[in-house]
């Protein structure tokens, strides 16, 4: 069964219906992560864009009819996604369809 390494300290960010800066996620270990959990606990719809700096984040959107290019988060998560991404620098921007929280820590499975 594999386990959960925890990465980096979890980091909060509040989105709203307009894109959120880029939001950089800095590991607390030499441990090089491939993986980020993301939990929105809001109830409204979240969408978020990855990328390796902050200039290269694309802008996210929340699809209505067809893609969007970004990762869609569904309201009032219980248990966060583990998504793969790209490692040791992450940026991440996020939208949503109404005032939300998501939280975003690096971890690693062994």
């Amino acid at each position: 069964m594999n386990q959960i390494k925890v990465l980096s300290p979890t980091y909060a960010l509040n989105l709203t219906t307009s894109p959120s800066s880029a939001l950089q996620i800095v590991p607390n270990t030499s441990t090089r992560a491939f993986r980020v959990a993301i939990l929105n606990t809001g109830s409204g719809i979240g969408a978020v864009s990855f990328g390796t700096t902050a200039s290269n984040v694309p802008t996210p959107a929340i699809a209505s009819t067809g893609g969007s290019g970004s990762f869609v988060l569904p309201a009032n998560m219980i248990y966060p996604m583990i998504l793969d991404c790209a490692a040791p620098d992450l940026f991440l921007k996020g939208i949503s369809s109404s005032t939300n929280t998501i939280y975003v820590t690096l971890v690693a499975t062994e």
